[in-house]
């Protein structure tokens, strides 16, 4: 039996429009030919459906070039961290002293052989790098997308978005609510507003319901339930209905191919392919953010600690510091007190954020 949400969402796709996020056509450039040769024959069979924002339309233009030089800067960029990686490993080779059963030499020419293989690869990949085919792919997708883009916004709705979004991000009205922190242009963190409030122009003028298919896990569109994702928020789905009077879906990329796959069997035989290969990217993406935010973490950790240090050193009368007066030293062991705060502030969130990845995680695997 088909469950309901499944024939309301099939009937939005016989009818309504599928709309998505900027990273969604920007896989069409990421993978591999399979793959974006499957994810362009979706767009082909969803037809008059396809119907993008402005603003959708704005994003991958401003990011396909990042994605396309991102591509070509990885050979050097892998080259240069293993290189890296391996001199570690070489100096921690040679410090090792008299061993009995340790050859030194013949790990030192293992770590040589297995540094020469590896550029080789990579330079074999470097030469199949597929720019050509991949300039085509931007062509074909000009051309799917040709009259199924929306209007450019005039400055006097960008100007009312602007105090509309400011507004509702102070309350977290969704979406968009967590891109407040965007340092990017001035109306960049109203980006997500905007393709909202495009969304729900086209639904009403159109009388026609939209699916949203997007790769953003942020909870400013998405209801989450113990890390799962269960569908778009409810104040979004009310805020849709009541102002465009149609319904309102939201998928994840690799959950509407597989939705899809059951209405439009030619794209059925590559769909666990492509699933695979967007699953990957996916996670590729989230050691990327964990990454960088491990290294803020890091940054603030070691700029809270020297300051510490250096506020001890003067307290200890350490040589070199100065003299100082009771006012000065009061205030000192103030700051010293909520720097340690702040110290063990930043640390608490990284055992905790552990422990909850693990429990989503699970959750998600089960």
């Amino acid at each position: 039996m088909v469950p309901e949400k499944a024939r309301a969402d099939s009937k939005a796709l016989g009818y309504g429009y599928l709309c998505s996020r900027p990273n969604v056509l920007l896989h069409c450039l990421r993978h591999t030919t399979v793959v974006r040769d499957e994810l362009l024959r979706l767009f082909e069979v969803l037809g008059d459906a396809l119907w993008i924002p402005y603003q959708v339309g704005l994003e991958f233009q401003r990011n396909r070039l990042d994605v396309e030089f991102g591509a070509l800067d990885a050979y050097d960029a892998l080259l240069k961290d293993q290189e890296a990686n391996l001199e570690k490993a070489r100096e921690r080779l040679r410090q090792v002293r008299a061993h009995p059963t340790i050859d030194v030499q013949r790990e030192l020419s293992a770590l040589d052989m297995f540094l020469s293989d590896f550029k080789g690869r990579i330079e074999d990949a470097r030469a199949a790098h597929p720019s050509s085919e991949i300039e085509g792919v931007v062509e074909r997708l000009t051309k799917l997308l040709e009259n199924r883009v929306g209007e450019k916004w005039r400055a006097d709705q960008l100007a009312a978005v602007k105090k509309e979004g400011e507004d509702r991000y102070a309350k977290k009205i969704p979406p968009g609510y967590k891109d407040n922190k965007k340092d990017a242009g001035e109306f960049d963190k109203f980006g997500d507003l905007i393709i909202w409030k495009e969304m729900i122009a086209k639904a009403k003028a159109d009388k026609r319901p939209v699916i949203f298919i997007s790769d953003d896990a942020k909870e400013d569109w998405w209801w989450i339930h113990r890390g799962r994702k269960m569908g778009p928020r409810p104040e979004l789905i009310e805020e849709f209905r009541a102002q465009a009077e149609q319904e309102f879906h939201i998928y994840e990329f690799s959950q509407f191919l597989r939705f899809a796959a059951q209405r439009f069997p030619e794209i059925k035989a590559n769909v666990e392919k492509v699933e695979e290969s967007l699953l990957a990217d996916e996670e590729a993406r989230r050691r990327q953010v964990d990454a960088a935010a491990a290294s803020e973490l890091d940054a603030r950790m070691r700029s809270l600690e020297d300051e510490r240090d250096q506020i001890i050193g003067i307290l200890s009368g350490a040589p070199g510091t100065g003299s100082l007066v009771s006012g000065d030293r009061a205030g000192l062991r103030a700051r010293l007190e909520e720097l340690n705060r702040e110290i063990k502030a930043v640390t608490q969130p990284r055992a905790s954020d552990s422990a909850v990845g693990d429990g989503v995680d699970a959750s998600e695997r089960g």
